[in-house]
């Protein structure tokens, strides 16, 4: 029997053989590219959930004469369904009542800083609040000092707005008490939401969602994305997925600004922390907001601006974007994306990209406001995700040699957009140009204004630009992440982690280290690949390590106890944050060398040694020359002090979005003021030559 058995399973294998043969056969006749080392499932052709195309079904005939039908359905159908949005009725919202435990409410220039605070960042990119509307109703409370005659979710969502508004408040130099207060907002946040309601509004969509931003930044992000689940399905109750239901303009228009800020929201967050989307796109039949500013949209209906006078729109430059995000989720889960669907992905970059309205192409030199970076640079981010999957260890040699091309083509591509920040508003430099003035406001500004999720984009491009030793470029993105310093908590991380690879990677080049040999070195790959050891389809150094108990007895062996986050955002990291042993993350003497002063010099220092070995005759792919000693770098202090160009080396893959002019990266960076939320970078790394140093200082 056990033969026959044998036969039998020989039999189907056989047969599992043919039919994938007859499959790759088929693939080959039509063109489609195959990834034989795989052994997965072909990767499904690009498709972008395209809204406006989403065929609608005829509506049913207008039943005439059937009110009192309509009131008995109403009326026996109670506790059994619900009528269709927008045929239901909602119960009158609970009004606010803090009689007995009235709320204090904040000085009213704290609140007035941290309104114009998320008005300039948060709502840039989720215009889901009415602002007109809401300033109406702010101004009234502070004249009647209280909340009376208000819904009790509207106070949930203005302390929701002043908890995301302390995100961006650089005046507040106490870091811990602007921890407290903004702790204070989100548990009165959370405090006026009723949960003990099966009515919803619009604003309980507003507070669940201004909740979820506020976790994600403070890096508390499991907590986040649970936020983010009540808000998308608060949304899908209310019906904001669909247009159907005649809707008076401004309410229709208010309605599709809401579900898009949770939609994008949700693209965004799923791909920076490796969680499932929570919106179908196959339930989504909604039309994109009209490119009107909020000061269009009156009761009496929309006013369009004229023509070519739309101010630009951060929300509409994302959404091409997130599109493209379910289906680049199911092609991350293959084992190699093969290079013709990566080919077919940068045909889609370059049609997003050539439907942008100044200032977002690429292509551009034009002046780019630092709110509008991100806008500008998510296509970037979304590349890169892309990308830098075939840098698994499972992929072949070459797949990871173009992989990292490929990475660093964005890195370029961002550090110009980037470059862009720091230009005058006028396309004519000024004397002042790169003055410390000028450079002071630059890092006020980007210090406001960038979230935590686009400080580990500048992160990642970095480590890819120090591997292939582009420090011209990499310095341009670090004087962006020190502008943020300790602002926010991933940004703190994300210094650590670079400090330490910095370290790892001098330590090489000091042992003479090339850059084909670094291709090939299995652990600064790993260290270079970055969060993708965060993510269970992506990640490879796990793969033979500890798992479940055995990890927590290690856990404990080590001195430290807990999750990976503290029962509170505003306390000490436990769990793998702790095991690094200290605030630092690794054993340092002094907080000079865990600073963003420190890596900015680093960088500087390779910088000097990469070109004076390219004067000394050096080729691509040679060793950097040994570190010069300290005494003879002070000559070469006046040629240090000029803005440093971009490096004209060759490389294998291209931008898919050819610059007019090559891309010029901004000067060395001069002091960094300090303040309590730039984390030790107030040493700066300008000055004189007391301040410059070499590879043999740094290590």
């Amino acid at each position: 029997m056990s033969s026959i058995k044998q036969v039998q399973d020989l039999e189907k294998q056989l047969s599992h053989a043919k039919q994938q043969m007859a499959h790759l056969r088929t693939m080959l006749q039509d063109g489609g590219a195959t990834d034989l080392d795989a052994g997965t499932p072909p990767v499904p052709t690009l498709q972008v959930a395209e809204a406006s195309q989403a065929e609608r079904r005829p509506g049913p005939p207008a039943m005439e004469g059937f009110d009192e039908t309509r009131k008995n359905v109403r009326k026996y159908g109670r506790d059994i369904f619900k009528p269709p949005l927008p045929y239901r009725q909602f119960a009158v919202q609970t009004l606010y009542s803090g009689a007995s435990q009235p709320q204090p409410l904040p000085p009213k220039n704290v609140t007035d800083r941290l309104l114009s605070n998320y008005h300039a960042t948060t709502h840039v990119y989720a215009p889901m609040i009415h602002w007109p509307t809401f300033l109406q109703k702010y101004e009234s409370v502070y004249r009647a000092g209280s909340f009376h005659n208000l819904s009790q979710i509207w106070v949930a969502v203005f302390y929701g707005v002043l908890a995301c508004g302390t995100l961006a408040d650089t005046q507040q130099q106490n870091s811990t008490s602007q921890e407290g207060n903004a702790k204070a907002y989100v548990e009165l946040c959370i405090k006026n939401i009723n949960t003990w309601s099966d009515e919803f509004s619009m604003d309980s969509a507003r507070a669940a969602v201004l909740i979820s931003v506020y976790f994600m930044e403070v890096n508390w992000r499991s907590a986040g994305w649970v936020w983010l689940g009540s808000a998308v399905r608060i949304a899908q109750d209310l019906g904001l997925h669909t247009d159907r239901g005649p809707y008076p303009p401004v309410e229709a228009e208010m309605r599709r600004r809401v579900w898009w800020s949770i939609y994008n929201w949700d693209r965004l967050t799923s791909l920076e922390i490796g969680r499932p989307l929570q919106i179908d796109d196959n339930d989504c039949d909604v039309a994109e907001p009209t490119p009107v500013d909020e000061e269009g949209i009156r009761p009496t209906g929309i006013t369009m601006p004229p023509n070519g006078q739309a101010a630009p729109s951060g929300l509409l430059a994302v959404i091409p974007v997130v599109h493209i995000t379910a289906q680049l989720k199911k092609t991350l889960k293959s084992r190699t994306i093969a290079a013709a669907t990566l080919n077919t992905y940068d045909d889609h970059f370059q049609s997003i990209m050539a439907s942008y309205p100044d200032p977002f192409p690429i292509h551009s030199q034009a002046y780019l406001e630092p709110r509008l970076l991100l806008a500008a640079c998510n296509l970037q981010t979304t590349r890169f995700f892309l990308y830098r999957h075939n840098l698994s260890a499972a992929c072949r040699r070459a797949d990871r040699i173009d992989a990292l091309d490929r990475c660093v083509s964005v890195a370029h591509d961002t550090a110009h957009l980037v470059q862009r920040t720091m230009q005058p508003p006028h396309n004519s430099p000024t004397p002042g140009y790169y003055s410390p003035a000028h450079m002071a406001h630059w890092e006020a500004q980007l210090r406001s204004v960038i979230p935590a999720f686009f400080c580990a984009h500048l992160w990642r491009c970095t480590l890819v630009l120090c591997l292939r030793w582009d420090f011209a470029a990499a310095l341009a993105l670090v004087q962006a992440s020190a502008a943020v310093g300790d602002a926010k908590k991933l940004n703190t991380a994300c210094r650590r982690h670079l400090a330490f690879f910095m370290d790892k990677l001098t330590g090489r080049m000091r042992a003479g280290a090339s850059k084909q040999s670094l291709e090939a070195d299995e652990e600064m790959l790993a260290y270079a690949s970055g969060d993708m050891q965060g993510c269970a389809e992506e990640s490879w150094v796990w793969t033979g390590s500890e798992t479940g108990a055995n990890l927590t007895q290690m856990a404990g062996a080590n001195g430290y106890e807990g999750g990976e986050h503290s029962a509170s955002p505003t306390a000490q990291v436990g769990g793998d944050a702790a095991a690094e042993g200290g605030s630092s993350g690794f054993d340092r003497e002094g907080q000079e060398q865990d600073s963003w002063a420190h890596v900015l010099r680093t960088l500087q220092a390779l910088l000097q040694e990469q070109r004076q070995g390219q004067g000394q005759g050096q080729g691509q792919g040679q060793r950097m020359p040994p570190p010069m000693p300290l005494q003879q770098q002070q000559p070469q202090q006046a040629q240090q002090q000029q803005p440093p160009q971009a490096l004209q080396q060759p490389q294998h893959h291209q931008s898919p979005y050819p610059h007019q002019h090559p891309p010029t990266y901004p000067p060395r960076p001069g002091p960094l003021h300090s303040n309590s939320s730039n984390g030790g970078g107030g040493g700066g790394a300008g000055g004189g030559g007391s301040n410059r140093i070499s590879i043999r200082d740094i290590m």
